[in-house]
């Protein structure tokens, strides 16, 4: 699976001011706790610019603790440990690969820099408005002028105004690795691209293409990203504040990452989204008119085909394809296979 990443901008970790509001400073370790449960998804990789603590120590924002003790003494923040909060950092702060290493694209000599909105302002300091500005015209580049562009990648900042930023400059140099940069503009010609931010959790799903990861994946750990991320979105859509790790009782069946993946690759570019579609309505019991039980001959009197006391079901993905998966007698969904119009097997 070509996994999702994000790069985390540094001023993200510096602690605000400590006169600003109550409601910025829980925010702020929110926020930093959020981002650190990342570190243990396998589906995510989280870089930070090598230029990061570096950075920060110039600004005056790091080391942590002492800015840290300020800010929760004067908003009466008992609820959080200084310690805890400054070992994110720390933690965040070591990540290796760095990003500049992982995408073999160290830097760039540019002028004139304009970002829409402007997220440059953001920075908390000169030298972190510096290394964003770098980190945003690389991503650019790495989104818009790679063989094979780097879609899957967010900048997390402390504030984003909206989901994706254009970013014009004038490149003069650009340091790196690759053998797949193309037709990338240079001095004196204008570089245009974009970048996609978030600020929280909610902000880098919705920045994620499911479909793409489903069609990348390699095993079941990219199919049920995938199928997370559709029915996050497909929640967010109905007005819920879904939970993550909320999947309300899915199993994989053995064979149905290897009739997906072969459904995927035999038809147009927009299938993948129809079978996410499908698997979310069936987990969230929705479009109940395009399900019946799947059973065990071509009469509509003929039994439903049994696994004990599991039920097989049939859903319409569209008029050619169908989702087979058995409704188990626990609650479980178990998604069995994908399959064409003809085909009413399901393995048991």
């Amino acid at each position: 699976m070509k996994m999702p990443s994000v790069t985390i901008d540094a001023g993200v970790l510096a602690a605000p001011p400590e006169y600003g509001t109550v409601d910025d400073a829980h925010r702020y370790v929110e926020t930093l706790l959020d981002w650190r449960k990342l570190l243990d998804e396998p589906w995510v990789a989280i870089y930070m610019s090598e230029g990061a603590s570096e950075a920060l120590f110039a600004d005056g924002l790091y080391p942590l603790r002492d800015n840290l003790k300020k800010l929760f003494a004067a908003n009466g923040i008992v609820e959080y440990d200084v310690n805890t909060v400054a070992r994110v950092v720390d933690t965040l702060l070591q990540l290796t690969p760095s990003f500049e290493t992982y995408f073999r694209i160290r830097d760039v000599l540019a002028e004139k820099l304009s970002t829409n909105p402007d997220i440059l302002r953001l920075s908390a300091g000169d030298k972190l408005q510096s290394d964003l500005a770098r980190c945003v015209i690389l991503i650019a580049i790495l989104r818009l002028h790679c063989r094979e562009p780097i879609r899957d990648h967010s900048l997390i900042l402390r504030h984003a105004p909206k989901q994706v930023v254009n970013v014009r400059a004038i490149i003069h140099e650009i340091d790196h690795d690759r053998n797949d940069l193309s037709a990338l503009p240079t001095h004196p010609e204008v570089f245009e691209g974009n970048v996609l931010i978030c600020d929280d959790f909610r902000g880098l799903i919705e920045c994620l293409d499911e479909s793409s990861i489903l069609v990348s994946s390699t095993d079941n750990v990219g199919l049920e990203t995938a199928i997370r991320i559709a029915l996050y979105k497909s929640r967010l859509g109905r007005g819920e504040d879904p939970d993550w790790n909320d999947v309300r009782g899915l199993r994989i069946g053995l064979s149905f990452f290897e009739t997906v993946k072969m459904s995927c690759t035999d038809q147009a570019s927009s299938f993948p989204a129809k079978v996410l579609r499908a698997i979310v309505e069936t987990l969230d019991g929705e479009n109940l008119a395009a399900v019946h039980a799947l059973r065990t001959g071509p009469g509509g009197d003929d039994p439903q085909q049994m696994r004990g006391a599991d039920g097989a079901m049939r859903r319409d993905i569209d008029y050619e394809f169908h989702l087979h998966y058995w409704q188990c007698d626990d609650g479980m969904v178990e998604l069995a296979t994908v399959v064409t119009h003809n085909d009413f097997t399901i393995p048991g």
